[in-house]
C-alpha cells in the first residue's frame, strides 16, 4: 500500500517550530509500590527459567559505564583540520540489572560519540536520559518489563505487573517507557534518539563533544502517537518521512515532517488488525508500507 508525499500547507509555515518536552516522571515508592514488588518476586521465583544464561550480558554485549569526554585521543596517522564534527551511534546498554528476562533490544539507549576537531578526537558514552531510565533510577533498579520476559504466561503476567505499577501510579508512564536505543538520525539541526514504541528524544552535542539529552520531541504537540526508529529523510527536499503504529485504531499512522521541522497533519493508514511494523520504505513518490504477518493477539496466547 502507498500514500503520496504531502505538500506543505500554508497554516503549517506559520506553526511553531520547537516542540522539545522536559522529562519529569513521577514515580513513587511507598507500601503499593513494595506490595507489588513482592509479587513480582513470587511470580519471577515461580515462572522464570533462571538456568539459562544471559547472553546479551556478557561478553561483547557487556554493560559499558558512562564515559566523560576522553580528550586528545592516540590518532594513527592524521586527522585533516578541515574535518570537523561528530560520529555518534546508539545502542542497548541496560544500567540496571534485569528482574528476569533479558533481550538484546531491552537495553537502555547509550550513545557512543567520536568528536572530531582541529586534528584532535574526544570520546564520549552517555545514556540517554529516558523517562524509563529515570524512573529506575529513582527506584535503584529494572522495574519495567522486557521483551525478553515475554514467553507464555509468565509474559502476560509480567506485562499486567507493568499495568499495574502504572495504573496504581507507582510508575509514570506519561512520557512513554521506550529506551532511545535503536537508532539515531538528525534532521532540521536535531539530533534523535529513536526506539519505535516512543517518541524522539533529541540529544545535543556540546562545545566539548558531550552529550545531553533535551527531551521529548512531540513537534508542538502534532505527534500523539510512537515514531518509528527508522524514518527516512529525502536527500533531495530534505523532508523526513515516518510512521507509528499501535494497538488500537488508526493501526497505522503516516507522517511528513518538512525541512523546517513542521510535522504535518496525520494521515491515517487503514488495515484490519494491529501489527508489528518495524519499519517503512519510500520511493521519489511514495511512502510503502508492507503488510506484515505477525499480529498483536494477546487473547489468542492465553488459549
Amino acid at each position: 500500500m502507498g500514500e503520496g508525499k504531502q505538500p506543505l500547507k500554508q497554516e503549517d509555515e506559520e506553526k511553531g517550530r520547537g516542540g522539545i518536552v522536559a522529562v519529569n516522571p513521577r514515580p513513587s515508592k511507598g507500601i503499593l509500590s513494595a506490595a507489588v514488588d513482592l509479587l513480582e518476586k513470587v511470580i519471577v521465583y515461580f515462572g522464570h527459567d533462571k538456568s539459562k544464561p544471559y547472553h546479551y550480558l556478557s561478553g561483547l554485549f557487556a554493560p559499558a559505564d558512562e564515559t566523560p569526554p576522553s580528550r586528545n585521543l592516540p590518532v594513527r596517522g592524521y586527522l585533516p583540520e578541515c574535518l570537523n564534527g561528530e560520529f555518534a551511534r546508539v545502542g542497548p546498554n541496560p544500567k540496571f540489572a534485569p528482574v528476569a528476562g533479558y533481550h538484546w533490544f531491552d537495553g537502555d539507549g547509550m550513545i557512543h560519540g567520536v568528536h572530531i576537531k582541529d586534528g584532535k578526537a574526544t570520546y564520549v558514552s552517555r545514556y540517554v536520559r529516558t523517562s524509563r531510565l529515570k524512573q529506575e533510577e529513582y527506584f535503584g533498579g529494572a522495574k519495567f518489563m522486557k521483551i525478553g520476559d515475554l514467553k507464555g504466561f509468565f509474559g502476560l503476567f509480567m506485562v499486567n505487573l507493568q499495568l499495574l505499577r502504572a495504573k496504581l501510579k507507582i510508575s509514570d508512564d506519561s512520557y512513554g517507557v521506550g529506551t532511545a536505543n535503536t537508532a539515531l538520525i538528525y534532521h532540521h539541526g536535531k539530533l534523535l534518539a529513536l526506539q519505535e514504541a516512543d517518541k524522539p528524544y533529541v540529544v545535543k552535542v556540546l562545545e566539548d563533544g558531550d552529550l545531553q539529552t533535551l527531551g521529548l520531541l512531540d513537534y508542538d504537540k502534532r505527534l500523539s502517537h510512537s515514531f518509528t526508529a527508522h524514518p527516512k529523510v529525502d536527500p533531495f527536499t530534505d523532508e523526513m518521512f515516518t510512521f507509528g503504529y499501535a494497538h488500537n485504531p488508526p493501526y497505522v499512522t503516516y507522517r511528513v515532517i518538512t525541512k523546517d521541522g513542521i510535522m504535518l497533519d496525520p494521515v491515517p493508514i487503514t488495515i484490519p488488525e494491529s501489527v508489528m511494523m518495524h519499519d517503512f520504505a519510500i520511493t521519489e513518490n511514495y511512502a510503502i508500507f508492507m503488510d506484515l504477518p505477525l499480529y498483536f493477539r494477546p487473547k489468542v496466547l492465553q488459549k
